[in-house]
């Protein structure tokens, strides 16, 4: 079975990840918990929620490191930031569900431009590939944190992630992947999420 937890940055999805942990756990499974390792915001060796939640991990960068490094007798495998992955990804999780395996993964289905967030670096397949295969979704949004010029929170869901250069909303042009919280990211609505060309 493969369930797939998605939404923006902030909008609980590690935390999510982490509840669920902890259930297969008092449901007595064996649970392997794989963080990408680029991701060291909150913790190296834990995956961790902004606010300070967290569960010990397995760091790894590529599909052939969660082979080599995860745990082979785990019933259940939770994979945090997925879409970070190269998309060799995809196929594995496909092969461990087939064989009876529990996975449970986390990622951004959407880029800071707004489009279907894509796997590794060049990769045609993108997060929508994998949300397509799975048996459960669980898409979350956030609260827009957009602040007029009054300084007033917008408030409503968000369900976007904007990305922020020097406090202004990053160009089309930068990179899709960019590690950061924060510093760096806004959730945002529809309305106020803006990507200049």
């Amino acid at each position: 079975m493969l369930t797939v937890i998605t939404g923006p940055m902030f909008s609980g999805k590690s935390i999510e990840l982490i509840r669920r942990i902890n259930r297969e756990r008092v449901a007595g499974k064996r649970v392997c918990v794989i963080k990408f390792g680029e991701d060291d915001r909150y913790s190296k060796e834990h995956l961790a929620s902004y606010d300070g939640y967290r569960s010990g991990a397995i760091s790894a960068t590529t599909t052939p490191d969660i082979i080599e490094r995860g745990d082979p007798l785990a019933e259940v495998i939770v994979i945090d930031e997925v879409q970070f992955f190269d998309d060799a990804i995809i196929d594995w999780i496909m092969e461990q569900v087939a064989g009876g395996r529990k996975i449970i993964c986390a990622g951004l289905n959407l880029d800071f431009r707004g489009e279907p967030f894509p796997f590794g670096y060049g990769s045609v397949r993108t997060m929508a590939d994998l949300i397509v295969r799975a048996d459960n979704i669980l898409k979350l949004s956030s609260i827009c944190t957009f602040r007029d010029t009054k300084g007033v929170i917008c408030g409503v869901e968000a369900t976007r992630t904007q990305r922020l250069k020097n406090n202004e909303p990053a160009n089309w042009n930068e990179p899709t992947k960019q590690i950061g919280a924060q510093e760096s990211y806004e959730a945002r609505c529809v309305e106020h999420h803006f990507v200049p060309r």
